[in-house]
């Protein structure tokens, strides 16, 4: 399968309005070999991992190679006093 206009539809598609993934700030960026690779950040490993799982089942034949980064969101140490 090679990355052409309609696979690039597809897959912008799938990451904004799939109930699973709805995510905005991950974009996709073609590969050497006719791949992708998904960059971009997300809050947990799972979510990446959920993300990688989807678009590769939505397409089979395409190498797809995961870059998403994770964001280390942490809780404040001290209390903030108003």
């Amino acid at each position: 399968m090679t990355v052409d206009q309609y696979v690039e539809s597809e897959l912008q598609h799938l990451l904004a309005e799939d109930e699973r993934i709805t995510e905005q700030g991950i974009r996709f960026v073609r590969t050497e070999g006719g791949g992708i690779s998904l960059v971009g950040e997300v809050e947990s490993a799972e979510r990446r991992d959920t993300i990688c799982r989807v678009v590769s089942e939505a397409f089979p034949e395409l190498p797809v190679r995961c870059n998403i980064g994770v964001t280390r969101v942490h809780e404040p140490e001290e209390v903030e006093e108003l």
